[in-house]
């Protein structure tokens, strides 16, 4: 299953598309969506921006240790599957 250090992982250091960001960990649109906005309102990614939707990890291109980091001082378990993490909103 995929983890939310995987999608952390595809956020380090790069802009990615919600749809790309699906496509790249074979998930579903609308759970990779959820995770994103709770990401966001956590002030760990930022997005979307444009017309792609594009998200980036906050700092803007920050190091995937970097990330998962400000992950955890949130309060984000990065082993969890993207689906427990939607549903624990």
């Amino acid at each position: 299953m995929v983890m939310i250090s995987d999608l952390l992982y595809q956020l380090a250091g790069s802009a990615m598309a919600e749809r790309e960001l699906a496509d790249e960990l074979r998930t579903d649109l609308p759970t990779v969506q959820q995770c994103l906005a709770r990401l966001g309102a956590l002030d760990i990614v930022h997005g979307p921006n444009g017309a792609e939707r594009l998200w980036t990890a906050v700092p803007e291109d920050a190091p995937f240790d970097v990330v998962v980091s400000k992950a955890k001082a949130g309060g984000v378990n990065v082993r969890d599957t993207l689906p427990v993490f939607v549903a624990r909103a």
